[in-house]
């Protein structure tokens, strides 16, 4: 009776059941879609105006779209490329309209058609750039194929075990694949991968047909047939990219001298003529036109094509990822101790204080020179103006304040993100560098069927014999021998171990994925360890032999640029900003001896009445109240430098180092320092001996 009155309990509803990698999978694939750079999200936004690509266009542009892995449609990049160019349009006819200068409106206006352009080949570019950079994820996904083989004969388990270890887009396709193949799109892993094929052949044709090699495996009966597969697999790709990109490295040199000599060398050589061209040829030619071209445009340029250059080199060069280092600081921020507590200072914000501190004295010299010029008649216009040509040390201070501020304000930049980041960086490179020859030695033992530990003790045993015991590696293999035997660990454990395993004292990315596979292969046999260890080996040696080639080739060109950018640069700008100041004097001393001899002819020997020596300057040089004042040309020369520095720096460390941003700031920051050392140096030896050689001539004169 009482249950009539009981409520009947609820009926649980059955929750649908979801899979974590589905679940992985689903946002992966949201993300996918969503703007990840600056460029898509300008596409995206572009895409609202609804501007329909040309037909002609639209099939190459959707092309490069896929192979560039761009989130964009044809629309959206052809909108932004038309967006672009009205913006910078409006912006080149606003700046035109206030300088009123032919010259300049004619540079200015090339602007949105170089805008248009950027844009519109993006795609194209970015599909280039991905086809060499795939080389080296090719490699690995290969590689991590082979190794799992090794261990697991299963082909599916080796597909997964390589995308989730390699990064890029053709890890991201395998993982499309692998995921059709479970929910059932495709019925085996070479039908599903086969989907992805054509458009890999484009990235890397050696790819495709090494992965197809690897296929074998799943027929092949004996051990002996396997292993040879894998073998023939790994090395044909190895050899084939060693072979494309000494290749493609001989074929980029020849564009990296160009744009190092054409581009940097005789720009730097041309502002020779810049004093020269402010006072003989600025009716015909306006010298603000050439600063802003020398200081805004021409420096966009070159980085735009050595930015374009050196992105799409061989992805040789093994960048150190100190991203998991316990004592890296915050990015853009410097990290002071003090009192067992970190203090984290915002670089950016100071050093725009420090570099516009020093600039100060400068600036408020060149707006009070604005000030006179503008409130006073012509003839004081020229005796201004010939105050700011004298060889003195308050010009040359108020100039020195300007270059000076501006090239601190970039040292400082570059060099606080880089100072502290540089130690562990060099730390993680040097291990990384020569790890391949402790992996092959300990290879070796390993195949000679000595247990791990007893192969530790046999490669520190050769590592002592050839005294090289201060190595990194021979701390790397001490520590890792410490742990098994003191704490009775595993391989795996003394790795990993999250209190006191090594891997906390080698943030490295590599070692860490080198030795996380190793230590899974420990668990079946010393011999297969060896031969996995040997098989890392070779693969570590071959990306040095490249690094090293490329090298090789560049070798004359890094030689160049390092002289040119550490001594050359700062002692010609140097040396020109004080010969426009000489100049001025000479002729100014010229125009008074002139007016001397006429005088003393008795006006004889011009006819009319005398000129005097301001009238005769005026001849010689033109108007000379529209001549740019020596101070600014000087300070513009002191910016360039900066500007021509910091060039040949990203140059050189694309070169040398690939993509390592650390090496990068730190290259910057000291040819920086050195750069403004020689500049400020040679620019005080300059003025005395012209200003000694001036006094020389008036001596000589009035005697």
């Amino acid at each position: 009776m009482f249950n009539i009155f009981r409520k009947k309990p609820k009926k649980e509803e059955k929750k649908p059941l979801i899979s974590k990698e589905y679940i992985n999978f689903l946002i992966e694939e949201r993300k996918a879609k969503e703007p990840r750079n600056k460029f898509e999200k300008i596409c995206k936004y572009s895409e609202t105006l609804r501007l329909p690509c040309p037909k002609s266009m639209k099939p190459k542009l959707q092309d490069d779209i896929i192979f560039g892995t761009i989130n964009a449609t044809p629309e959206g990049v052809f909108s932004a490329a038309v967006l672009s160019l009205l913006v910078v349009l409006m912006f080149s006819f606003f700046i035109s309209f206030l300088i009123n200068d032919m010259t300049l409106m004619a540079i200015m206006f090339l602007l949105p058609l170089g805008a248009f352009y950027y844009i519109y080949t993006y795609p194209k570019f970015q599909s280039q750039v991905l086809k060499v950079q795939t080389g080296d994820e090719s490699i690995k996904i290969i590689l991590y194929m082979v190794i799992y083989l090794k261990l697991h004969p299963n082909f599916e388990g080796a597909v997964n075990f390589a995308a989730e270890h390699a990064k890029g887009p053709i890890s991201s396709d395998i993982k499309k694949a692998m995921w059709d193949l479970q929910v059932g799109k495709y019925k085996t892993v070479e039908e599903a991968l086969s989907a992805y094929m054509q458009k890999w052949v484009i990235w890397n044709e050696d790819f495709v047909r090494s992965l197809s090699l690897l296929y074998g495996i799943m027929t092949e009966p004996s051990e002996e047939g396997r292993e040879r597969i894998l073998r023939k697999s790994l090395d044909f790709l190895l050899t084939n990219t060693h072979r494309k990109m000494k290749s493609y490295v001989e074929n980029i040199t020849g564009p990296i001298n160009i744009l190092h000599v054409m581009g940097l060398l005789l720009p730097v050589m041309g502002l020779i003529m810049f004093p020269m061209i402010s006072m003989f040829l600025h009716e015909s030619v306006n010298p603000f036109a050439l600063v802003i071209g020398y200081i805004a445009i021409l420096p966009l340029i070159l980085y735009f094509f050595i930015n374009r250059i050196l992105v799409k080199r061989p992805s040789a060069f093994m960048v150190p990822d100190i991203s998991k280092h316990p004592d890296l600081p915050p990015p853009n921020m410097y990290a002071i101790v003090s009192k067992g507590k970190k203090i984290l200072i915002p670089i950016l914000p100071l050093a725009l204080i420090v570099g516009f501190l020093i600039m100060s004295y400068g600036m408020f010299h060149f707006l009070d020179l604005y000030g006179r010029l503008s409130l006073v008649a012509k003839p004081l216009q020229q005796d201004i103006l010939m105050e700011e040509a004298e060889l003195s040390i308050a010009n040359l201070l108020s100039t020195f304040s300007i270059s000076a501020g501006f090239g601190i304000m970039f040292f400082l930049f570059f060099y606080l993100k880089s100072f502290q980041r540089i130690k562990i960086r060099n730390n993680i490179k040097n291990i990384e560098s020569e790890f391949q020859i402790g992996l092959f030695s300990l290879g070796n033992y390993l195949s000679e069927g000595f247990p791990i530990e007893k192969a530790i003790i046999k490669t520190l045993e050769e590592y002592e014999k050839l005294g090289m015991q201060k190595r990194p590696t021979f701390d790397f293999f001490t520590k890792l021998l410490y742990n098994i035997k003191n704490f009775s660990m595993t391989f795996k454990r003394a790795m990993f171990d999250k209190k006191y395993g090594i891997i906390l004292y080698f943030p490295s990315v590599l070692i860490e994925e080198v030795m996380r596979i190793l230590s899974d292969a420990s668990e079946k046999s010393s011999v297969l360890l060896g031969d996995i260890s040997k098989t890392f080996g070779t693969y570590l040696e071959d990306l040095s032999k490249i690094e090293a080639k490329i090298r090789e080739l560049l070798e004359d060109v890094r030689a160049g640029i390092k002289m040119q950018a550490g001594f050359v640069v700062p002692l010609v700008c140097a040396i020109t900003g004080s010969l426009g100041m000489f100049m001025i004097n000479m002729l100014r001393m010229l125009a008074e001896q002139l007016a001397q001899i006429e005088k003393n002819l008795g006006l004889g020997l011009l006819g009319g009445e005398g000129l005097g020596a301001t009238n005769l300057l005026n001849d010689l040089v033109g108007d000379f109240t529209k001549v740019m004042p020596m101070t600014v040309l000087q300070a513009v020369v002191g910016i360039y430098t900066i500007e021509a520095v910091v060039l040949f720096a990203l140059l050189l460390n694309g070169i040398e180092n690939g993509f390592d941003k650390v090496s990068r700031d730190h290259l910057i920051s000291q040819m920086l320092l050195r750069a403004i050392i020689i500049y400020s140096a040679t620019s005080i030896l300059s003025v005395i001996l012209f200003h000694g050689v001036i006094q020389n001539i008036v001596a000589t004169a009035g005697g």
